[in-house]
């Protein structure tokens, strides 16, 4: 015939429960010890819930099993201690070690933080110059043009003297022209002149010869007169050429002047402009490596916070069991009740 159920065997039932981490009811403490009926069960486990919080706050409740001898049960729980000391200071060096790895990556992240700043410093340094730079092309472009624009209009003044010196020179054979045609006429009337004389009386040949020694008097003073105004007609012909020489080598040299300041103007402003590009992009590529530095300085903040979150819950998890553990070494002081 089977004993009943006593009240230890449901409180060492609904501890082990407990230490299991299930909550004991009446069904579980039934199926733990294997018989008995729920109204035999109910009362012994409503008394166990009652005094459960007096057994917690009492360690000298939960006595050692009387089959284990104190010295042994003490031994155990002296190892436990030191192995739970040992692994907190472990793991409390665990925990100094990585916080000094994230003081020194976090030091890293700043001192990479600073010279992100003094390069981009420096980039805006080197961008404020190469606005002085290009403010100073600018307007180096501006003067060249204005003595392009100068040079030209002196080019057009020279341009109006040649086609004066041409005008005065075309006047001048002109003038040779007619001189010319009226010396031919002067010697046509002298002929004619001649031509009368030799017609009349030879009584007036002393006299004709007279004249006719006037006359070529007069004519070799118109021929010197001619040939004095074409010399000096052929002269200022000839300073006339020689300033329209003169005239073009200073239009070629001003022309070559000016394409010489053109192409040194655009070699400046594409010099510039590369410059500028260059500054840019390196702007561009410092503020993408600060980006990046600051997402991974952040990356290593969220991996600190998870890895001080694991340490907190193993530093629970390491209570819980030596709280456990401790419970399983001890037994509940069962009240010496006979069954009913």
């Amino acid at each position: 015939m089977a004993t009943g159920i006593t009240e230890s065997d449901v409180w060492a039932a609904a501890d082990a429960l407990l230490l299991e981490g299930a909550r004991p009811t009446i069904e579980r403490v039934r199926q733990k010890i294997g018989r008995g009926s729920p109204n035999t069960v109910s009362p012994h486990l409503e008394t166990w819930f009652r005094s459960l919080g007096a057994r917690i706050k009492d360690p000298r409740a939960f006595a050692a099993p009387p089959e284990i001898p104190d010295p042994i049960a003490q031994a155990a729980a002296h190892f436990w201690e030191a192995a739970l000391t040992a692994a907190r200071a472990e793991q409390t060096q665990a925990y100094q070690q990585r916080w000094e790895e994230l003081a020194r990556e976090g030091e890293r992240f700043a001192a990479q933080a600073e010279q992100l700043q003094q390069r981009e410093a420096q980039l805006a340094d080197r961008e404020r110059d190469l606005q002085e730079g290009l403010k100073v092309a600018t307007a180096q472009l501006a003067s060249t043009e204005e003595r392009l624009r100068a040079a030209e209009a002196q080019l057009r003044e020279r341009d109006k003297a040649l086609a004066g010196a041409r005008d005065n020179l075309a006047d001048a054979q002109s003038a040779i022209q007619t001189l010319a045609a009226e010396a031919d006429q002067a010697r046509d009337k002298h002929a004619d002149a001649l031509a009368a004389l030799d017609s009349r009386h030879a009584a007036h040949e002393r006299r004709w010869l007279n004249e006719l020694d006037g006359e070529r008097g007069a004519v070799k003073r118109l021929q010197a007169r001619l040939d004095e105004l074409q010399a000096a007609s052929q002269q200022q012909a000839e300073q006339l050429r020689q300033a329209l020489a003169a005239a073009q080598e200073q239009q070629r040299a001003a022309e070559q002047a000016v394409l010489a300041q053109r192409a040194q103007s655009l070699m400046d402003a594409r010099q510039w402009q590369a410059e500028s590009a260059v500054a840019q992009e390196a702007l561009l590529a410092a503020r993408r490596s600060e980006a990046d530095q600051l997402q991974r300085l952040a990356a290593a903040q969220r991996r600190a916070d998870d890895l001080f979150a694991q340490l907190k819950s193993k530093d629970a998890q390491f209570s819980d069991l030596a709280s456990r553990l401790m419970a399983m070494q001890e037994t509940p002081k069962a009240p010496k009740d006979t069954a009913p």
